[in-house]
């Protein structure tokens, strides 16, 4: 493996890094919220669901190559234009 490939691998660990820690900073402010009733169960659910769900949507990117971003990239732009 070369530098190029391992600096690549550390970005992208670095990356999921700081996406799960800001998941976290933002369930910890939902949990807060619910304790202080402001939440019901099920509103407090939801928003924990919808971070996971944006966590994993920055995984994805993030293990994808620039290859495959810049094609992702292409297909949204042409689907707006579609539109």
């Amino acid at each position: 493996m070369d530098l190029a490939e391992r600096l690549s691998e550390l970005a992208q660990a670095l990356s999921q890094a700081s996406a799960a820690v800001g998941v976290l900073e933002a369930i910890e402010e939902v949990l807060e919220e619910y304790g202080e009733g402001d939440l019901s169960p099920e509103e407090a659910m939801e928003e924990i669901q919808g971070l996971v769900e944006e966590f994993r949507a920055v995984r994805a990117l993030s293990e994808m190559s620039p290859e495959e971003i810049a094609a992702l990239a292409g297909e949204e732009e042409e689907g707006g234009l579609r539109s």
